[in-house]
């Protein structure tokens, strides 16, 4: 008889992790094909290859896994905001956070291709509930303060227009990535709102 030597803790946490991760992107995958309300805590554990109680161990069900999933877009948002943070000069800062936020955009292209096609359905808006607006306020407070530091007149409501500029630009990227022009695209918005 062979001894199994149990795992460590960390082993345990990054399987946990992965697992995570796999009914997250599970879902997302369902939920951009069968929307929201078409997809059953069922059919997410079996495209993972789970169990639905094992799902459950890691979720109370689907309105918390599509809280994570936009919780991994939050978390690629504030990675470019960390990016643009490291900046020197105010300036400096949007032109950094646009180019990271295109560059991430680049990275995780199929994820943010499925999070578009899920944001706009009805019911996931309302599972989402005040989360969004909370998300949506805190990207727009960030921007004010960037332009805002940089010198811009009228710093909120430029925030509102680069706001829309990158998640415009980043949903028309991911419907057609091959054609979509992002490399010059991205050299205009830094003329317009990067280091002058």
């Amino acid at each position: 008889m062979v001894a199994v030597s149990p795992r460590s803790a960390e082993q345990n946490a990054r399987v946990r992790e992965e697992s995570r991760a796999r009914l997250v992107a599970a879902a997302l995958r369902l939920f951009a094909h069968h929307g929201y309300d078409g997809t059953s805590v069922r059919m997410i554990a079996d495209e993972a290859a789970v169990s639905p109680g094992l799902l459950y161990n890691y979720f109370d069900g689907k309105v918390e896994l599509l809280r994570a999933l936009f919780e991994q877009s939050m978390a690629d948002v504030r990675a470019s905001f960390a990016e643009a943070d490291a900046a020197g000069p105010p300036a400096e800062r949007i032109e950094r956070l646009v180019r990271a936020s295109f560059r991430i955009l680049g990275e995780r292209e199929s994820f943010w291709r499925l999070s578009y096609g899920v944001r706009m359905q009805p019911a996931v808006l309302e599972g989402l509930g005040g989360r969004l607006n909370a998300w949506t306020d805190q990207i727009l407070t960030t921007l004010e303060r960037y332009l805002g530091e940089a010198g811009v007149t009228d710093a909120r409501l430029e925030a509102a227009v680069l706001f829309a500029l990158i998640d415009g630009v980043s949903q028309h990227y991911v419907l057609e990535p091959h054609r979509y022009p992002l490399d010059a695209v991205v050299e205009r918005i830094v003329e317009r709102y990067g280091t002058p």
